[in-house]
């Protein structure tokens, strides 16, 4: 009874393991990718830096305040004063001094105005920087995702197989005991058995590996997958890449590597401005109050004032500075227009990326169908006869091969389909923030 137990509780295992197990489908994946990646954290992070710095900009709006105090006791009195028959008058011997000053800036040659535009054009560069970083970390999840795909429909194929090759074997057995096949025929099918085998291990690693890759893309310990369950699409349909197409020159604005460099000219013309305003005249005007004590007399005292800067000799250093700056601003200018041939060639090369797997799909489709074919009509003729046992395996070996090479293609195909619409400013996830953006 005990041993009956036992082995309910062995077979049990594997589907208690699938009931506790936590599974994940493509856009999970996704979802999870945006919420808990950590080059999507450390973006978000950079997003938070540039905030700060604009609201630091914008205290320079504001009157700039100041107190002092000053107090002093010295041993002996720092000023005496000789007044003849009447004696000595000690002064300064201690006092006190607090002093209130605001400075408003009225006017400083528009830099504190550029200093803030500047400052949003850095939230605004962060948060396209986050955008590409999302952008490109999905498409890494998708690669991982597919590639696991991959590897377990090449594993189906290898148990399939390898139940057809347990039917074979018991069948060569069988004939190898009646006197019709010899020994060397049984260690045919008893060699590919084990070469199914050992492509069994090396699958059983490269999905291991892989799913630590995939769980580290999104946001899970990699020392904690083993309830991790990934859900992959039933009926994957392929379509012809033409439903897809689009003009390569249209979909350009619609790219966040696109916007970053039209960010990167309007901040170079910022920095220009921002210094020529240097060279400007300032205007500010302020207000102190004050008390003081020195002469043992409570003094209250209050005042406005009004501060003019017109350089003069600056502008001749200032010149050249602001020529760099030009050439700064150019240079960004040539930066945008090269940025947005190499996109073009980008998509140009992605979309013949795309039509070649699906093409090589289609191919590999084909040639799965004749492999199965050829299977098929090797057994009738093995059966009959007709046809040796070398000349089966190597066409089962075949159909094997023509399998994995359609998951390949298929894998292939589903990269180069998300590919193809991220470089065209299409790929995003319906619901999932952060991935359709407009600036």
């Amino acid at each position: 009874m005990r041993k009956t137990l036992y082995l309910l509780f062995i077979l049990c295992l594997p589907a208690l393991q699938n009931l506790n197990a936590q599974s994940f489908t493509l856009e999970d994946c996704l979802h999870m990718t945006l919420e808990k990646n950590a080059q999507v954290k450390e973006a978000k992070l950079g997003e938070e830096v540039a905030l700060q710095i604009k609201k630091q900009a914008l205290t320079y709006f504001f009157p700039n305040v100041s107190l002092l105090g000053f107090g002093f006791q010295a041993s002996n009195p720092m000023m005496n004063i000789d007044l003849g028959m009447l004696g000595n008058m000690a002064l300064l011997k201690n006092g006190i001094l607090a002093s209130a000053v605001a400075v408003q800036p009225i006017f400083y040659g528009g830099k504190i105005l550029y200093g803030n535009k500047l400052a949003k054009t850095g939230i605004l560069a962060s948060k396209l920087f986050t955008a590409m970083k999302e952008e490109e970390v999905l498409l890494q999840t998708e690669e991982y995702y597919w590639l696991l795909y991959s590897l377990y429909e090449k594993r189906n194929t290898v148990l399939s197989m390898k139940q057809v090759l347990d039917t074979l074997s018991k069948d060569v057995q069988q004939a190898y005991k009646a006197g019709l096949l010899g020994q060397n025929e049984v260690w045919k099918v008893q060699l590919q058995k084990n070469t199914l085998e050992t492509k069994g291990v090396e699958l059983e690693h490269g999905i291991f590996l892989a799913t630590m890759a995939l769980g580290r893309q999104i946001g899970l310990p990699v020392d904690s997958l083993e309830h991790i369950r990934v859900m992959f699409p039933e009926g994957l349909t392929v379509t012809n890449p033409m439903e897809l197409y689009i003009e390569p020159a249209s979909v350009i604005p619609l790219r966040t590597e696109y916007k970053l460099l039209q960010v990167g000219v309007h901040a170079a013309k910022l920095e220009r401005k921002m210094e020529t305003s240097s060279y400007l005249p300032s205007l500010g005007v302020g207000a102190v109050y004050y008390y003081e004590n020195f002469l043992d007399k409570d003094q209250w005292n209050g005042a406005v004032m009004a501060s003019v800067n017109v350089p003069i000799t600056d502008w001749a250093r200032g010149s050249f500075t602001i020529k760099q700056k030009k050439i700064e601003e150019d240079r960004a200018r040539i930066r945008e227009e090269d940025g947005r041939q190499q996109l073009l060639m980008q998509i140009q090369q992605a979309w013949g990326s795309y039509v070649e797997a699906y093409q090589k799909y289609e191919l590999a489709e084909l040639a799965v169908l004749a492999s199965e074919e050829n299977v098929r009509t090797s057994e009738q003729y093995f059966k009959a006869g007709t046809v040796n046992l070398t000349e089966l395996l190597a066409a089962r070996g075949g159909l094997q091969q023509s399998r994995d090479t359609k998951t390949d293609a298929l894998k292939d195909y589903q990269l180069a389909k998300s590919t193809y619409l991220q470089v065209t400013g299409r790929y995003f996830i319906k619901d999932l923030p952060g991935t359709q953006q407009t600036f």
